[in-house]
């Protein structure tokens, strides 16, 4: 077992590296807001922040494909995420599993440090994690699996080290000055790097409203990379999830307010394009981008959508398969009525509690083409303010085949 389990990382490992060395130092693609929290990349505030990462063959979000192998532990060797430049490290936190926790892909799919066996410490400097497996043979990337892929409930399984979430059930960092580097390097048991990169991250001037994806929902299972036949729709069909979503309120206060914060926007949901054409609402000129639909809040609290009479707080752009335009993305419905965001509490009592939100739930249908769809779903910045541009945002794919 121990020499099975040596030889598949060193074999996943080498394909990863041969794939293309000259761009082996860039396996960092970006670093987004953590999805679990409202404000962690706030200037002068406290870090909570996810550090996607990638490979030459499988650059950006084609890394969270499931056919993709993510990282691993190599045997006898370590990871090292050092945050770089732009953070203040707080000494009274430890550099342990409770401030860094790897997860196979988005959203939420994340690698138990108990269940798998890995440890994070202390590095070569304070601002340094350094993470080790608990056995010597290392933690390839097919046995890095999410809960809902070990207990097989999950259809669309990912694999391996694909996101480092830091600031998970512990925050050990703020963030100073106007932006941040962090940067991740793979280490074998002989000392070497064989795989390394960074990013930066701009630091926000003040909060902003979130959206970010979510599997609160169907115990923990993959909503991202879901499949269905040309023209049908995810979160309908069956065996398939909806598209879902955690939504926080912009937090405001003192700093301790914000990192406190844990509101959600109720009340949300979305139009498609062609129900903003039934309720004869022509798209205003600044939210032209908004090609697939708006994401609007229930004001009047009737229970319904209307962009004439509530609030408009962002909406949808999606990138189709040569430009196939049959497809819809809407609001989960029920008895007719949509399915507004509702607080995370409904979902799950002990993540409301702790994390707080709302949660909101879409169905996306495909066009005839077959493909990736990709819609993506972002907040304005400030939804008083229709030219505030695009804050948060998150894209998930969606596979026609």
């Amino acid at each position: 077992m121990a020499h099975f389990l040596r030889s598949a990382f060193l074999m996943s490992l080498l394909a990863t590296l041969m794939l293309g060395s000259a761009q082996a130092d860039g396996i960092v693609a970006k670093i987004v807001n953590s999805p679990l929290n409202s404000a962690g990349m706030v200037k002068d505030g406290y870090t909570a922040l996810n550090v996607y990462l990638q490979k030459p063959d499988a650059e950006g979000i084609d890394f969270f494909d499931p056919s993709v192998p993510g990282f691993g532990i190599p045997p006898g060797g370590h990871i090292e995420v050092e945050m770089h430049e732009g953070f203040t490290r707080n000494p009274d936190i430890q550099m342990d599993a409770a401030a860094i926790h790897m997860v196979a892909g988005a959203p939420q799919q994340g690698l138990s440090s108990k269940n798998l066996g890995y440890q994070s410490a202390e590095g070569k400097n304070p601002n340094t994690f350094i993470i080790t497996a608990q056995s010597a043979e290392g933690l390839p990337p097919e046995v890095l699996l999410p809960r809902a892929a070990i207990q097989k409930l999950d259809p669309v399984p990912n694999s391996g080290l694909k996101v480092f979430h830091i600031g998970l059930r512990t925050i050990a960092f703020s963030n100073t000055g106007e932006t941040g580097v962090i940067a991740v390097r793979i280490v074998d048991g002989h000392g070497n790097i064989v795989a390394s990169g960074e990013a930066e991250v701009e630091f926000w001037d003040t909060p902003r409203p979130q959206i970010h994806p979510n599997n609160f929902l169907n115990e923990g299972r993959n909503h991202n990379w879901q499949s269905v036949f040309p023209g049908e729709t995810v979160g309908r069909s069956l065996g398939t999830l909806p598209l879902t979503f955690m939504l926080f309120e912009k937090p405001d206060g003192s700093r301790e307010d914000i990192r406190n914060a844990r509101d959600g926007i109720l009340g949300a949901g979305i139009l498609s394009s062609a129900q903003l054409a039934i309720l004869e609402f022509d798209l205003p000129e600044e939210l032209a981008r908004y090609d697939s639909g708006l994401i609007v809040r229930d004001t009047n609290d009737d229970g319904l959508i209307d962009p004439h009479v509530d609030q408009i707080i962002g909406g949808v752009s999606t990138e189709a398969p040569n430009g196939d335009t049959n497809f819809e993305v809407r609001s989960v419905a029920l008895l007719g009525r949509p399915v507004l965001s509702q607080p995370t509490a409904e979902f799950s009592e002990r993540a409301g509690a702790r994390i707080g939100g709302a949660i909101m739930q879409v169905q996306f249908r495909t066009g005839k083409t077959l493909g990736k769809y990709r819609p993506t779903f972002a907040l304005l910045k400030d939804p008083s303010d229709l030219n505030s541009g695009d804050g948060s945002s998150y894209t998930y794919t969606i596979l026609a085949r």
